[in-house]
């Protein structure tokens, strides 16, 4: 979650659970780009496990793949 305020950059805190203990790991650092996918290296306070996390994203380029946005105003018609 990012965090608005009148500050000028953003404030990232996540909430990870650690897969070998279960902990609740708290991180303020945000995923990076890593080849076209979205990662975050986490090491586990309690028993020092290392692991990745993926993020999953979607492409976004606009109109040119799938279905294009819908048209918020026809010019074309006299009303």
């Amino acid at each position: 979650m990012t965090q608005n305020g009148t500050h000028t950059w953003n404030l990232y805190l996540h909430y990870h659970r650690c897969p070998k203990c279960g902990y609740i790991i708290e991180s303020r650092q945000d995923f990076e780009d890593r080849f076209g996918k979205y990662v975050k290296d986490i090491v586990c306070d309690r028993c020092y496990h290392r692991f990745t996390l993926n993020k999953n994203i979607t492409p976004t380029l606009g109109p040119f793949t799938g279905d294009p946005q819908p048209v918020e105003f026809d010019w074309n018609t006299n009303s």
